[in-house]
């Protein structure tokens, strides 16, 4: 990605931030994994407020990267602790989704209240997902790092548009796989949903469990 660094037009690094962004998320992960399974939980509104903390996290970054803090963000990203914590965000949504009973579409009852609830702690979750995710760090201190330094020789309108092409790629993404998802669970009866479901639930433990050990080892490998 360092070609991105020569002077680019901007329509031209915006149109390829957008094109990478998309290619970036396109490619199932952690994140996607988390957003599909809580969309097919019928609750729609939690997999929006998983992938607001999601982006909360990529607006951030973008915003330090932007202020120099390159060299900072890539020792955080490698600290075995955010692997840790990565792991274990995952291992909870793995046990939430087995030990999960088959939804029943019943009457709701104090919807605000239930919604507010579940948003902020899905919105927490895309938090810890998203910082637990070695490939998200390992892409924002390379690609994402070009892409903002390539940005920046466009100073700060340039850095704007740039931070809306990569927004804007991930929306691409996900906006449209959410709503194919939560038009789509309605087709599947309550036993092919819930082997679905079930499935997912172990490929995130699986990941988790991986994830955490990865963090535990390296851990263990620079303090004792």
């Amino acid at each position: 990605m360092s070609g991105l660094t020569v002077p680019l037009s901007l329509p031209a690094l915006v149109a390829s931030g957008f094109v990478v962004s998309l290619a970036t998320v396109a490619v199932p992960g952690p994140i996607t994994l988390v957003a599909t399974r809580l969309a097919l939980s019928r609750h729609l509104s939690s997999a929006i407020w998983f992938l607001v903390g999601v982006t909360t996290l990529d607006v951030t970054l973008f915003t330090a990267l932007a202020s120099g803090a390159g060299p900072l963000l890539r020792a955080f990203g490698a600290l075995p602790m955010v692997e840790i914590i990565g792991g274990i965000a995952l291992l909870w949504g793995g046990t939430s989704s087995l030990r999960a009973a088959p939804t029943k579409r019943q009457p709701r009852v104090r919807v605000d209240n239930i919604e507010e609830r579940r948003g902020f702690g899905s919105f927490l979750l895309g938090l810890l997902v998203a910082a637990g995710n070695p490939h998200y760090w390992i892409w924002w201190v390379t690609a994402g790092l070009a892409f903002v330094e390539a940005a920046r020789t466009h100073g700060s309108y340039g850095l704007l548009w740039m931070l809306g092409a990569l927004v804007g790629g991930v929306a691409a993404w996900y906006l449209p796989l959410l709503w194919a998802l939560s038009h789509g669970s309605r087709l599947l009866g309550p036993r092919t949903e819930n082997l679905v479901m079930k499935g997912m639930g172990l490929v995130l433990l699986l990941l988790g469990a991986g994830l955490a050990g990865l963090g535990s080892w390296r851990f263990w490998i620079a303090h004792f």
